[in-house]
Order: C-alpha cells, then structure tokens, then sequence
C-alpha cells in the first residue's frame, strides 16, 4: 500500500508554459468555451485558428524555437490536475522592436474569481520583460470592467479603441448626401499609397502608433489593389475602396468588402478636422453599393474616435457589437498592487 501510494503522480495545479505541441487543442476549447457564442464570432474565429495550429503543433513548436530572437509566439496556461482552465497568449509585435501583444486572456466559467486570470498575467508580464520588452499591450472589451481593472492595477493604461458596428442585413439605398464646395467622392488608383499612409498616421491616435506603427506599405499595397475599382479575390469577394478628396489632400477613406457568405465589411478612417463633415456622404455610397449584394449581415469597423462615423452607422440601423479598449503597459512603469482577485 505504501509503494502503491507513493508511485501516484501528484496533481499539478498552477501556471506553467503554454506547450504548442500538446495545449493547443485545449487552448480553443477554452476560448470557444468563453466567447464561441459573441455576435462577431471572434471567438469561434480564434478557438478554429487554434484547432488548426494544433495539427502543426510540434513542428511550430521547431519553427518559433529557430525564428529571429526566438519564442515569438508562446503564453501560459493554469492547469488543474491535467484539465487546461486558463490562459494567455503572448506574441512579438514585429513591427514595434521590443513589444510584445497579449491576448486571449481567459478562464473558464467555474474557475474564475481565484486569481488565476491575475496569476497568468504576471506570469505573461515576467516573461516579457525577461526578455528586454519595451511596453506589452492588449484588447479588452469595453464592458468587462472586472479586466480593465485587474490590467489597470498591473500598470495598464488606455490609448484607444476599436468599436465594430454590425446590422443583420445591408440596407436600403438612399440619396447620397453633398459634400462641401471642392470636396468629392472618388475611387482609390495606384497613385494614392503615400497619401493613404499619411491619412492612416493623421486619422490614428498617436498613442496608438507608438505601439502599432502605420505601414507605409500596407497602403501601397492597398492602393494598388483599389485601382480599377471593383477587385475580385480568390474566395469571390469584391472589394471596393473610395476616399474623400478636397484640394489634392485625402480627407477620408473607405474599403467595403461584398461577400458571398458570412457577412459582408466596411472599414472606415477620416482626417480630425473633417470629422463630422464626410461620414454622411462617403459612407452612403459605400453602403449603397450593398443593394445587390446577398442578404447577410453587415459588419462595419471603425475607430473608438470616429463618433460620427458611429452616429452616422447607428442611424442606418447598425448596432454595437464589440467595442474594444487598447490598453498597453510600458516596461519601466511600476505596478500598483491589485486589491481584488480576478
């Protein structure tokens, strides 16, 4: 009886590294677990992304071991006797030296309020700056207070937000509203990439290109793509770009994607100073080019300061679905003690 006793494993319960070859699987049944039923299927989206990770799991785990600086993607999971109940995923933002994403930040439902979510985090924060990060950052939905305070008491700060709008079908065509004298609507052409990037860089919060910088060629490349007008892609989605234009300067954009299946998605961006002047016209025409699209639901992002960009949506009967807080953490800031467990 005493051998029998004492070759039994004891059960481990706690934080450990999130292993790609093993904890994968589990990792997307938690996410699916916690956010498969969002309106946006973010987390069906994430926990399938996951599954198919799974399958290539030993050799990533070979791949991040051998990529530049090494571990660019890894995290860590609370573990309760072999079950995997929390996580938290850590990922290189290559485009920012030295910081580092954090997300999918979850616990399962009949473990939460025992500290494990704080646990991860502090495990995540050490790790990162073991490793000389700069600042780490993340996403956190607008009206899960219970993680903005706990990412608050860790030294967190808010830059910005994302907010996607969506409505269930596209809606009716309607007169396009007037600009202002000088002002029109037009499609993007090859020519517009630098003038894009440079509304990208006056359109983003500064805060929030400290962390995720503007790619001047992302917008070349999607000035390319824009030119010609309708672009068809391998899955059969068309894709549109048009932007407000006054003297010579880009004052807004838009890309409308129409899809065949799922749901059909605007993206949104305007100048500061034009704000509250070139919403009405610029995004009735993209939405007017919905009428003969399939009836599927629309999905519409935009930045948290775009409020008339929202007001504009939310009069044409689209509704919040997900609003994100972007919240980041500079390395050299000390954090205050947390008073409530999470």
């Amino acid at each position: 009886m005493l051998a029998t006793s004492a070759s039994r494993k004891v059960p481990f319960r706690g934080v450990r590294r999130l292993s790609l070859a093993r904890d994968l699987r589990d990792v997307a049944n938690l996410i699916e677990q916690t956010f498969g039923q969002e309106p946006d299927r973010a987390g069906q989206s994430v926990a399938s992304e996951f599954r198919a990770l799974a399958w290539w799991g030993p050799l990533l785990w070979a791949l991040d071991r051998l990529s530049m600086g090494g571990e660019a993607f890894t995290g860590f999971v609370w573990e309760d006797d072999g079950r995997v109940v929390g996580n938290v995923t850590l990922s290189r933002e290559w485009a920012t030296p030295g910081c580092w994403l954090i997300s999918n930040v979850v616990v399962a439902p009949d473990y939460r309020r025992r500290g494990i979510a704080r646990a991860l985090m502090e495990a995540a924060m050490e790790f990162v700056a073991s490793r000389r990060a700069v600042c780490a950052f993340l996403m956190v939905r607008r009206e899960n207070q219970a993680a903005i305070r706990l990412y608050e008491a860790l030294g967190f700060a808010e830059l910005g937000g994302q907010v996607t709008l969506r409505r269930e079908s596209p809606p009716r065509p309607v007169a396009e509203l007037p600009l202002g004298p000088g002002r029109l609507v037009r499609d993007v052409t090859f020519r517009d990439g630098r003038a894009l990037a440079d509304l990208a860089r006056a359109a983003t919060p500064a805060a929030v290109q400290r962390i995720q910088p503007v790619q001047p060629d992302v917008w070349l490349s999607e000035a390319q793509a824009g030119s010609g007008g309708w672009l068809l892609n391998r899955l059969g989605q068309r894709s549109r770009r048009c932007v407000v234009e006054e003297d010579g300067r880009l004052l807004a954009y838009a890309r409308l994607t129409i899809a065949r299946r799922k749901y059909h998605r605007l993206r949104f961006m305007a100048l500061p100073h034009a704000r509250g002047q070139v919403e009405g016209a610029l995004l009735s025409r993209m939405l007017n080019l919905l009428a003969d699209a399939a009836a599927l639901p629309v999905l519409a992002d935009v930045g948290a300061e775009e409020t008339s960009a929202i007001d504009v949506l939310r009069a044409r009967g689209f509704a919040e679905s997900r609003w994100l807080l972007i919240m980041a953490r500079h390395l050299d800031t000390a954090a205050p003690r947390l008073s409530e467990e999470v």
